[in-house]
């Protein structure tokens, strides 16, 4: 196991002021400003310059989407000033694989340094490694917030980890940690749109609540023509609820097959949609009885929705 405490923040993934590096010049090997000792072989848990040409890429790697402008900008930093923060990496094999910092190497690599400041770690296994990658990155790196929304899912599906865990070891409120997730059930054309920067975190959170696919688009399509703000799309979200519902205003509240629910069943799913943040499906017989369906993608999803339903207010 990795001597690191990951619940605690880039503090844990950092040395103190007694590590293993001086305040100097020494822009040859990428460290301007700062000095780092060289890493010999089993240096785990110093900090020192490694030979680039040794390092592997992450395969656990959460960032998809690198910024050519902005790398730009980082490599110009470097030849200016260095590289101030150390990526980190583990051993593997002969060499090291990176950990983080893909856009800190990539940099230094462009700007013609042969070698980079790096923090080696303990890592002795892959899901040790991914969960350690996603976290530092999800806390570090500017990551879109489709990036964060897959970093979370991962840390869950692949890790093991319930909301409150991954909350608790990015920082984060167990609500800020559903909403993102909750922009992965946006289709995908939107999410796109989010990771490129077109439409904003508020924009995608509005349209999250249209159930239809076609409403979704149409208005997205609207937000990026017409550069409309957040209040705008809330606004247009709620009209398109009303149509719905006014359509829907004169059918009985037992729909046939295929035909459009009434306004009544309309209501009530759209309440427990805003209170539980989930899929919702209500069915209501002749009879007078019926069923609600609530969609759960996880166990902790499903102790999210109890929360929910067993504090009303």
């Amino acid at each position: 196991m990795a001597k690191l405490a990951l619940g605690k923040g880039l503090k844990a993934l950092l040395p103190d002021e007694s590590s293993d590096y001086v305040h100097k010049q020494s822009k040859a090997n990428g460290s301007r400003g700062y000095e780092f000792r060289d890493v010999q072989a089993g240096d785990i848990g110093t900090i020192g310059n490694i030979p680039i040409a040794r390092i592997t890429p992450n395969p656990f790697q959460p960032r998809e989407d690198f910024n050519r402008e902005a790398l730009e900008e980082l490599k110009k930093s470097i030849v200016e000033k260095g590289v101030i923060q150390p990526i980190t990496v583990r051993k593997k094999g002969s060499g090291y694989e990176l950990i983080s910092g893909e856009r800190r190497l990539r940099a230094t690599t462009e700007a013609g340094f042969k070698e980079i400041p790096a923090y080696v770690l303990d890592v002795k296994t892959d899901r040790e490694m991914l969960e350690l990658a996603l976290i530092e990155n999800i806390q570090r790196e500017r990551l879109n917030p489709v990036e964060i929304a897959l970093g979370y899912q991962r840390l869950i599906t692949e890790c093991k980890l319930t909301q409150e865990e991954v909350a608790d070891k990015v920082s984060k409120d167990r609500t800020t940690v559903t909403n993102f997730l909750r922009l992965l059930k946006l289709p995908q054309q939107i999410q796109e749109s989010l990771r490129q920067g077109e439409i904003s975190m508020g924009h995608a959170r509005a349209l999250i609540n249209l159930e239809a696919t076609k409403d979704q688009t149409a208005i997205w399509s609207q937000i990026v023509e017409n550069r409309l703000s957040v209040r705008q799309v809330e606004t247009m979200v709620q009209k398109a609820a009303k149509k719905q519902a006014k359509a829907a205003k004169h059918k009985p509240l037992v729909a046939k097959e295929g035909e459009p629910k009434s306004v009544d069943v309309l209501q009530i799913e759209n309440w427990l949609r805003d209170k539980l943040a989930t899929k919702i499906k209500l069915t209501h017989t002749k009879k007078g009885n019926g069923q609600i369906t609530i969609d759960y993608y996880s166990v902790d999803d499903l102790e999210r929705i109890l929360d929910a339903l067993s504090n009303p207010h």
